[in-house]
């Protein structure tokens, strides 16, 4: 059917301009596109386009949500949101479509024709001149790579989960800060029921509604009934994610509304949000309810103010702010630095994560100590206990791990990831299957423990399930794919090191023998005389940081951050800590002071979001 019922001007409005094939278009363009154009409604499970058809149209998502799907994946390869094209690849560059994209819940497209799109093109001749600039660089690659995200969910279902009614206090809650940032609307049964009475909630009036809300809303939130109802099973079928919201000890297990969720949504569009009466330390028995529900991610709430729902909130509206804490050795105590530089300009972190080192400073964070405590921390670890200088026999590794797995304990406890009230992952490599394993639940300073064992030096870390995982640097040193993966949003990612090439004048034939080498370290003259080939440690430390951060696919809201370090500054110099963190600090405030005036970037993550 037609579309004259939604402005064009509206409908422009809702087509991303953001996505790669769009870029350089205009409102005028897009609105040009929008006249006329004819609104299909689908139906989930409805296919919009099969892969090896001919590719004569173009689609816009105004409502609903899609998967792609190629021959031989099992699982969707990614998922379409509103606002977004589909098949504008095929379309414009003559090929069959390359996937199939199949409706994930009710949906409404703008679909324009091949003639219909020459037709605008003779009466605008720019608009094809753009055409070709855009998909041009597309196909030629000129942008950056692109680290999948979650896609943003615009129309969410607020389900109450567990053994308790919906709690109205975090529903009031939610309303006052997703209404204070932009447009939204919330919906229960009573207003549906106010604004149409008597009428069925499958009605095609009530459904019509429903998408015209969805095209003018930049978020529209379902609030469920307490069970089962047919207005909870509208809510779940009309949303692009759950929000699956439980009060802290209720009953764990799944309620009929969940079980019903689970059955329409993918986990990937579920969310789990436990509520407490007030933030403590650390929460307790999470891990019992995630168990009983496969979920994307999960949020603690405190009830006693509304922090934690603005955190929720950027979660969900993709502006949520990273920290991404590169690997390193001792050149990981910058990142205690870099991070109180950035809180104290203003940025409020939603998410960390980090690998080897930078997996043990992010967790320190995440448990809710400050740059002090984790500096203090490192001198725990490495000075006081020695960690890193008590040799054992060869035969695992050079390093006792019994004494660094105590120190590691003692600084950690025995806390889950899952418990954190700041989300948090770790990322190691898993000689298993040779792949990084993102560690997001389980005992935090077993997630430390593996993502900083480093080979021949530690023992690897091997699970119940007999992985074995060495350092997260032999695979992901900077880890900001996983970061990404978890959500939208700009990150601040910290990369020790440098690209810039270094040479190591030494000569080969002068590296002694291990009769020679035994004589020279029990002379101290001779020792002097040694070549000045690095250390193993060194070595191995090396090895595992060739992965270069100017590989790193940032984005442009993403502020890469790289200390400025001592050139004679070594990976075991542990006893350097305090100076690396003061020294870190002092640059990193001196730099966001002078360009946060210059840099956009820079400029969101200490502006902050609401």
């Amino acid at each position: 059917m037609r579309g004259e019922g939604v402005g064009r001007e509206t409908i422009a409005m809702r087509i991303n301009p953001a996505v790669p094939t769009l870029d350089g278009w205009t409102v005028a363009d897009l609105e040009a596109l929008a006249a006329g154009a004819d609104q299909l409604s689908l139906q989930r499970g409805d296919v919009l386009v099969r892969q090896g058809e001919p590719s004569d149209t173009l689609f816009f998502v105004l409502s609903g949500r899609f998967t792609v799907h190629v021959h031989g994946s099992a699982e969707p390869v990614a998922e379409i949101a509103q606002g977004q094209p589909v098949g504008e690849i095929g379309f414009f560059a003559g090929l069959p479509r390359t996937a199939t994209v199949i409706a994930l819940r009710d949906s409404r497209v703008l679909a324009i024709t091949r003639d219909r799109f020459a037709a605008i093109s003779a009466s605008a001749p720019g608009l094809r001149d753009t055409v070709t600039v855009s998909l041009a660089r597309r196909l030629a690659g000129v942008r950056a790579p692109a680290v999948p995200h979650p896609a943003i969910m615009r129309t969410i279902a607020v389900v109450p989960a567990g053994g308790g009614p919906l709690r109205q206090d975090f529903v009031k809650m939610l309303r006052a800060v997703v209404g204070s940032a932009g447009s939204a609307t919330f919906l229960a049964s009573g207003e549906v029921a106010a604004q149409f009475p008597g009428v069925a909630l499958d009605d095609a009036v009530i459904s019509s509604w429903l998408n015209a809300l969805e095209i003018d809303c930049e978020f529209v939130f379902y609030v469920a009934d307490d069970a089962l109802t047919d207005w909870t099973r509208k809510c779940i079928r009309q949303a692009d994610s759950v929000l699956l919201v439980a009060a802290a000890g209720a009953a764990v297990e799944p309620n009929a509304s969940e079980r019903f969720a689970f059955s329409i949504l993918p986990a990937s569009a579920r969310r789990f949000v436990l509520l407490h009466p007030a933030r403590t330390h650390i929460v307790s028995d999470t891990a019992a309810w995630l168990g009983a529900r496969d979920v994307f991610m999960h949020h603690h709430v405190a009830l006693q103010d509304v922090a934690d729902v603005r955190r929720l909130f950027r979660f969900l509206s993709g502006r949520a702010l990273g920290f991404v804490a590169g690997g390193g050795g001792a050149l990981g105590s910058a990142h205690p630095g870099a991070y109180k530089a950035f809180c104290e300009a203003g940025a409020d972190f939603d998410v960390l994560g980090g690998t080897s080192v930078g997996a043990a400073m992010m967790a320190a964070f995440a448990c809710g100590a400050d740059a002090e405590r984790v500096d203090e921390g490192t001198r725990n670890i490495f000075i006081k206990s020695r960690a890193f200088r008590r040799l054992t026999v060869p035969r695992y590794a050079l390093i006792d791990h019994k004494v660094f797995d105590r120190a590691l304990r003692a600084e950690y406890g025995d806390v889950a990831i899952e418990d954190l009230w700041m989300p948090f992952f770790a990322v190691s490599s898993s000689l298993s299957d040779h792949v990084p394993r993102i560690h997001r639940r389980g005992l935090l300073w077993h997630a430390v423990r593996a993502s900083g064992s480093i080979p021949g030096m530690l023992p690897p870390f091997y699970t119940a399930e007999g992985e074995m995982l060495v350092d997260g640097a032999l695979m992901d040193n900077v880890p900001l794919a996983p970061m990404k993966a978890l959500k939208a949003g700009p990150n601040v990612v910290v990369a020790l090191g440098s690209d810039a090439p270094v040479r190591y004048p030494v000569d080969y034939d002068a590296i002694p023998g291990p009769r020679q080498l035994l004589a020279a370290m029990l002379n101290p003259v001779a020792r002097r005389r040694l070549p000045p080939a690095p250390g193993i440690f060194q070595v191995i430390m090396l090895s595992m940081m060739a992965n270069r951060p100017s590989d790193l696919a940032l984005g442009d809201s993403d502020v890469l951050v790289r200390p400025e370090l001592p050139e004679d500054l070594r990976f075991a110099q542990w006893e350097r800590h305090r100076e690396i963190f003061q020294q870190t600090y002092r640059t990193t405030a001196a730099w966001i002071a002078a360009q946060s005036d210059k840099n956009p970037a820079l400029r969101a993550v200490i502006g902050g979001a609401p």
